[in-house]
């Protein structure tokens, strides 16, 4: 089965960034449509579904800055999770969309920043933020106010009470509590503070800001960190609001530049005050939010590389699994992003990965060679980074790969490869591929192997060497007992695709697969042999039935571990009565009457009408290799066969045998039965559902008045009212 991906990588003299287009290149389109991976190496254009864990212009930004931030270990990639097993799954680790990728990121180093449990998403640097910290201030202020010593536990008990009483839901106003004069003058303070609480939830700033500024002098050491920095949070999204207009849409332009000012001069209150304190990091955090809507875009730079260096300070506040993301909203997609800012490789490398990319694009202009080369001097501390974008922008941009070489390694790959440089390696074996040098590419992917141990490298050299073995057409190899070729999804895909009935027979019959490929391949060639019209091949296959064939009924199966297995009980179908003078046997007695008698009329109108009545030919069951065209000449289906169909013969169309007993058939029941399908064929919105070659409406027309005039007596003219 296909599957759903609701679908990022880690991938200048201001002069000279002046010889290419300064707006970004959009770096992922909406995850919430189909997505369909595309088992190749395409390293240029662009492809959210068909992410490769090397550094690659086809991949989106985000995942490029994933793998950047895994070699510079700023985040940790957790191992991808196997594929559902499912017989018709064409799907393995890699490719990989850009959004499940995302899931598999996490940080090496934990973030210092008290946050929510309810901030799961990037919608945290876009929207207000108020209402997301409910839940984690209620828990913060209950365990502060079990352990005050100062306070009764009747004390205790009404103001966890009353804090207990605040849910925001930020569309409804909440009701300020009271103050009572007997209350004593602590519990008054925490009360102050729920109202304070009361009026940032309900959006009102004003007097959130006079309660914290009364609050942040007070005795109560907690009461007064946590006022002063909820004077942070008050003027961040006082100043956020300032630029929303009546529908709640943003205009950073109309945002008030002094309601900015005072949330900048808060942090720095807070920072003066508790240099160390508990907030450190959320506090600092904000300073991203600030310099955003602020348009201050290099300091936005500057902070993230702050944050990248100092991963054990206690105002580290990344959650690395979100920072692509953020980084592509607020720099790379930003109306004020000015590609002059970035001076640092880990910026550099993604611009410059998404300026590499094949693009038609309005006003696009890939990355020059010149600008490439003066970026020199801000890469001192990465050069293998700055030669690899050198080699694929030799190789990408100027069709030039033996220059391209130069730039890469020259031996075998160390023991272990980051990802950088598994990138440099996977370039070199292209390189090779498209010099015709297959068997230096199958050599050097075959050393690859050994070296490719982090999360999703070895899915991505086995889908190299997969690709390099169908080039020379060696599908047995996929098959032996000491087959590199592990992936179960790239196997299946072959047995499914591009075996033929030998190499099928020799997959059921060996010892070197398993037995879910060995159904697999029963599955393909009991199939493939009935479609191709290769009866007799179809009923010497039938031995190899499950036993028990009759309880496979795909997803209608009784038992769950049949579910996902192939749909056995197609090839069982019983046969059924067309009318009384038409009626059809089991598909195994048609198929032996088609083995000695290939043009039997009846025979074959009936295997039309088991093709008819079952799922034989429904997408789930389609296991014909797509026919190459501009989006599909890479798949892995295609090319592992290399253009050769396995099964040479035509496939079966009822619609061809309509015709042919429509032209030639003696038999008047058959004939009046044939022109009623052919004609059906086409209904309702007068597209082929029976393959073979389309007619014409006006033939259609023909059949549809010869029905009613020869056969006016017939079922078959009485049910039909119209052609399509």
């Amino acid at each position: 089965m296909t599957r759903f991906f609701t679908a990022r990588l880690h991938f200048r003299s201001a002069i000279l960034f002046g010889l290419f287009f300064l707006l970004p290149v959009s770096s992922y389109a909406s995850f919430d449509s189909y997505c369909t991976p595309t088992w190749s190496l395409e390293l240029q254009s662009y492809n959210r579904c068909s992410n490769l864990p090397m550094l690659s212009p086809a991949n989106d930004n985000q995942t490029n800055m994933r793998l950047l931030m895994a070699d510079m270990r700023l985040a940790t990639i957790a191992p991808p999770k196997p594929p559902v097993s499912s017989w018709t799954d064409e799907y393995s680790a890699v490719p990989f969309a850009a959004e499940d990728f995302k899931n598999a990121i996490s940080n090496t180093s934990p973030s210092q920043r008290k946050k929510s449990s309810s901030q799961k998403s990037s919608d945290r640097y876009i929207a207000e933020e108020r209402c997301q910290s409910s839940a984690s201030g209620m828990r913060a202020f209950i365990e502060q106010v079990n352990a005050d010593r100062g306070l009764k536990p009747a004390e205790k008990l009404l103001l966890i009470k009353q804090r207990q009483a605040i849910l925001p839901s930020c569309d409804k106003a909440l009701e300020y509590i009271k103050v009572i004069p007997e209350w004593s003058s602590l519990v008054k303070q925490y009360i102050s503070y729920i109202n304070g609480s009361v009026a940032f939830y309900n959006s009102d700033y004003p007097t959130a800001q006079k309660i914290y500024t009364a609050l942040n002098s007070v005795p109560s050491a907690w009461l007064s960190e946590t006022a002063t920095y909820m004077l942070i949070r008050t003027s961040v999204n006082h100043a956020y609001s300032s630029g929303l207009d009546e529908y709640g849409f943003q205009s950073l332009a109309k945002i008030d530049k002094n309601a900015i000012a005072t949330s900048f001069n808060a942090i720095g209150t807070y920072f003066k005050r508790y240099p160390q304190g508990q907030y450190a990091a959320s506090a600092r955090g904000l300073l991203r939010r600030l310099y955003w809507m602020g348009g201050q875009q290099q300091q936005l730079i500057d902070e993230f590389l702050w944050q990248f260096n100092h991963l054990q300070k206690s105002q580290f506040n990344l959650e690395m699994q979100w920072v692509p993301e953020e980084i592509d909203q607020r720099i790379f997609e930003s109306k004020l992003f000015n590609p002059s800012n970035l001076k640092d490789p880990f910026f550099l490398a993604t611009y410059d990965l998404m300026h590499m990319r094949e693009s038609s694009a309005e006003k696009y202009k890939p990355l020059s060679w010149t600008a490439l080369q003066a970026q020199k001097d801000y890469f001192k501390t990465a050069p293998e980074l700055y030669r690899y974008l050198q080699a694929a922008h030799l190789f990408l941009l100027q069709k030039k790969p033996q220059q391209a070489l130069d730039y890469l390694p020259k031996g075998n790959p160390p023991d272990r490869l980051n990802y950088l440089q598994l990138s440099q390696f996977v370039l070199k074996g292209r390189i090779l591929e498209h010099l015709s040098k297959s068997d230096e590419a199958n050599t050097l992917w075959t050393v690859l192997l050994g070296s490719a141990k982090s999360p999703y490298q070895p899915q991505l050299v086995e889908l190299a060497l997969a690709l390099n073995l169908q080039n020379g057409q060696d599908i047995n190899a996929f098959f032996k007992t000491d087959s590199l070729i592990k992936d179960p999804a790239i196997r299946a895909v072959m047995i499914r695709q591009a075996a033929n009935a030998e190499l099928l027979d020799s997959i059921i019959n060996s010892s070197a697969t398993s037995a879910q490929e060995k159904l697999l391949a029963s599955f393909t060639l009991l199939h493939k042999s009935l479609n191709h019209q290769q009866y007799k091949l179809f009923v010497d296959s039938l031995k190899y039935l499950p036993k028990d064939a009759f309880n496979y009924k795909g997803y209608d199966s009784e038992t769950e571990a049949l579910k996902n297995q192939p749909k056995f009980e197609l090839f069982l179908w019983k046969g059924t009565a067309i009318n009384d003078q038409l009626s059809c046997p089991s598909l195994i007695n048609i198929s032996k009457t088609l083995t000695t008698q290939p043009q039997d009329e009846v025979a074959l109108l009936c295997l039309g009408e088991f093709v008819r009545l079952s799922s034989f030919k429904s997408g789930e069951y389609n296991l014909e290799p797509e026919m190459p065209n501009q989006n599909t000449s890479n798949r892995l289906d295609w090319a592992l066969g290399n253009g050769q169909i396995p099964f040479a013969q035509a496939t079966f169309s009822r619609g061809e045998v309509y015709k042919n007993i429509i032209q030639n058939s003696a038999n008047d029941h058959l004939k009046a039965y044939a022109l009623y399908r052919a004609i059906n064929c086409y209904a309702p919105g007068g597209i082929n559902d029976c393959a073979g070659v389309d007619v014409e409406k006006s033939l259609r027309k023909k059949w549809f008045e010869q029905l009613k005039q020869n056969y006016p007596d017939s079922q078959w003219a009485k049910e039909l009212t119209y052609y399509w």
